[in-house]
């Protein structure tokens, strides 16, 4: 009982970081839909994170239009190129609205994190050496603590299950072999000129790709689509996801979920840093 406890309390924002370039971006058919009409700002009003997107930021060249077979390894050699970026996620659906924003360096091994959520159970996080911390969110922390420990590279965690997904090599990776691929058209996003995409996965390809447990593979639809915006350097700048996630107790209606971020400033300076050893919990009793 205790994992899916935490896992609720986390939310949208423990999925993030399937993020952040995002499992977050998921959405597809049978039970989950992409759509072009969309906003392009998606910027939080509050949050502990210095990331307003430039307002000009301009990519070099021309668009060209990408294949199936292509559009994965075009991402992945830009993304390393970019090595860090901006980021601001909203996701709605269920009880609450959460808008995150905060900064990423792209590193061979996953990523290093900070973030900030608003809404009813606001947190912070920050991910370091796959380390995950996350402060707020209403977790009943020790006296004396601030933040909570989740090492995101235990095997036999669920968290360890996300935390795969917070790696850009293998988010991608489960885009290697779409099974639709589509060029929806051109937009811009924040000022800059783009093409937006729509891809289509199968979920075992998906779930094998990213070496999801079945705890939570179950919780995914038939098909997982991207619906993605990538600039002419082959950077994502948006992507967008209305997914339909069953029921956690069972015997509930399942919720839509949508989740929309945008990705900026990149080639941003990134300095992460752990919190304090003493403000750190490793467990909380009752849900670890």
């Amino acid at each position: 009982m205790a994992r899916p406890s935490l896992a609720r309390r986390l939310g949208a924002a423990s999925l993030l970081t399937t993020l952040v370039l995002s499992s977050a971006s998921c959405g597809g058919d049978d039970g989950s839909t992409a759509t072009g009409d969309t906003a392009s700002d998606t910027s939080a009003d509050d949050g502990g994170t210095d990331t307003e997107p430039d307002e000009t930021e301009e990519a070099s060249g021309d668009l060209e239009e990408l294949s199936a077979d292509e559009f994965y390894p075009a991402l992945m050699t830009a993304l390393q190129e970019a090595e860090s970026m901006g980021f601001s996620v909203t996701t709605t659906g269920g009880a609450t609205a959460t808008e995150m924003t905060g900064v990423m360096e792209y590193e061979d091994d996953g990523i290093s994190m900070e973030a900030s959520s608003t809404g009813d159970q606001a947190l912070e996080m920050v991910m370091l050496d796959q380390i995950l911390y996350i402060s707020g969110g209403g977790l009943p922390l020790p006296d004396g603590k601030k933040w909570f420990k989740v090492d995101m590279s235990d095997p036999d965690s669920l968290f360890g299950a996300l935390g795969k997904s917070t790696d850009p090599k293998l988010m991608f990776k489960a885009m290697e072999t779409p099974k639709e691929f589509e060029l929806l058209g051109t937009e811009e996003v924040d000022g800059v000129e783009t093409n937006h995409y729509r891809v289509v996965m199968d979920t075992k390809a998906y779930a094998d790709a990213l070496d999801l447990q079945a705890e939570v593979a179950k919780f995914l639809p038939k098909d997982i689509g991207i619906e993605m915006w990538v600039d002419a350097d082959n950077r994502p700048r948006k992507f967008h996801q209305e997914l339909e996630v069953p029921s956690m107790s069972g015997g509930g209606k399942p919720t839509l979920s949508t989740t929309e971020g945008t990705y900026f400033d990149f080639g941003t300076d990134v300095e992460v840093e752990a919190p304090p050893a003493a403000e750190v919990a490793d467990n909380i009793p009752g849900l670890s």
